[in-house]
Order: C-alpha cells, then structure tokens, then sequence
C-alpha cells in the first residue's frame, strides 16, 4: 500500500493525471524515460543539478531532484507490477518467513535505435531501475517510488524491454 501525500490526493481528485517514469541508474549518471517529455520537474535551467552549484549561497540546486544527463519521451509501457500480503503456500510458518519480490517489465521506443546504441557504450544490465509517479510542477522528492530494482534482462529489438527484479 502506497501512501499518498493531501497535495497529491486533491490534485488527483481534481481530475490531474500525474506523469508515470523510469529512472535508470547507469556508470554514467541517471537517465528519464516517460511518455511524453518531462519539462519542468528535471528542468536544469542552465545549472548542473547535482547540489554543486549554489545561487546566492541560500539555494543548493538538485538538493531535491536527481540530476539526470538524459530525459526522453521514450516509454511506451511502464509494466505492471504486484505485491500481495496473502500467504502463497499452504504451510503457514512458511508463507510469512517468506518475501515475494516484485517483477517489472518495461519497453521503451527503439524504432531509431537509440538504445541498442547507448547499451553498447553503457551497459543497463545490473543497474539500478526505479518507477516513479508524481506531477512535473513538484520536486522528484514528492514523488512516489513504485518500484525499485535491478535490471536483469534486456531485449533490443525496435521496442526495447527492460525486465528487472526488487532487491
């Protein structure tokens, strides 16, 4: 169960669609993939937003963002995941030592084939992926983290599938 902040509830009962995305974790820096362009919540407005560049000595930029080198309106499908509190095995004591972790798939557009690309120079596989939801005018700290895993498997096709698994 998620728990959501009043700011997020009254704006998601006014009827405002929050922005689903991934944040990929390569040897390089962060990357964003959402469906359409993330404007203004990794907007850098010309400053590098890894908390180094300070504006008056009272503003630390990035202190409430990932500084990422990427942002693409590449993600065609965010997956699904699921996480059940229910016992899977008959056996009681069993069922509750036991964790399940949750399995993501994700594809992202590789018609220019961008990724297969960039997979060669920075390999995904074994990196950090996280699922975020929040809306663009906020700060990425309000934003909820659906998931977070790393990257198991990688099919670069001209949709590329990015399968990963919780920690």
């Amino acid at each position: 169960m998620l728990r959501i902040t009043k700011g997020i509830h009254d704006r998601l009962m006014r009827g405002e669609q929050p922005v689903i995305y991934a944040l990929v974790e390569t040897h390089l820096g962060y990357r964003a993939y959402a469906a359409k362009e993330l404007g203004a919540v990794f907007d850098p407005s010309g400053h590098l937003l890894d908390g180094s560049f300070i504006l008056d000595g009272s503003t630390l930029f990035g202190s409430e963002s990932a500084g990422v080198m990427e942002k693409s309106a590449k993600l065609i499908d965010p997956g699904s995941f699921e996480r059940t509190i229910s016992p899977k095995k008959a056996d009681i004591l069993a069922a509750y030592q036991g964790k399940q972790k949750q399995h993501i798939s994700i594809q992202l557009d590789n018609a220019d084939r961008y990724f297969s690309r960039l997979i060669a120079k920075e390999p995904f596989i074994g990196r950090t992926l996280r699922m975020y939801v929040g809306f663009e005018d906020e700060s990425q700290s309000t934003h909820l983290r659906l998931f977070t895993g790393i990257i198991s498997e990688i099919s670069v096709l001209p949709v590329m599938t990015i399968e990963a698994d919780e920690r």
